[in-house]
């Protein structure tokens, strides 16, 4: 029989009856790595496992999900348009230092 390391007397308010518990090192050990088992399981199964979407939720997101790919086309446009502008007025810019130049 192992050598007894703590013992736990449980008793209830009203109730006659107490509980004695007798843990050795050893059932100590297994209890805590039990504990530490199941923790890390538990979270490990917390971060694979998605969490469920409800029907209202996800039409919402699909509906601005689609929002902002419209939003993002439209910018990729404007910004195609600046471009343009932006090289029309670069060519204007080299016209004029190029009338200015030769005055001087």
């Amino acid at each position: 029989m192992e050598q007894r390391f703590c013992s736990l007397i449980v008793m209830g308010p009203g109730a006659p009856r107490t509980i004695k518990l007798h843990l050795s090192r050893g059932a100590i050990k297994t209890l805590v790595l039990a504990f530490l088992i199941s923790f890390f399981f538990v979270i490990a199964v917390g971060y694979s496992v998605p969490i469920a979407v409800d029907e209202g939720h996800w039409s919402e997101l699909e509906k601005e999900n689609r929002t902002l790919k419209m939003e993002t086309s439209e910018a990729a446009l404007g910004i195609q348009k600046l471009d343009a502008k932006v090289s029309e007025l670069e060519e204007k810019s080299k016209r004029i230092e190029e009338l200015v130049e030769p005055s001087l």
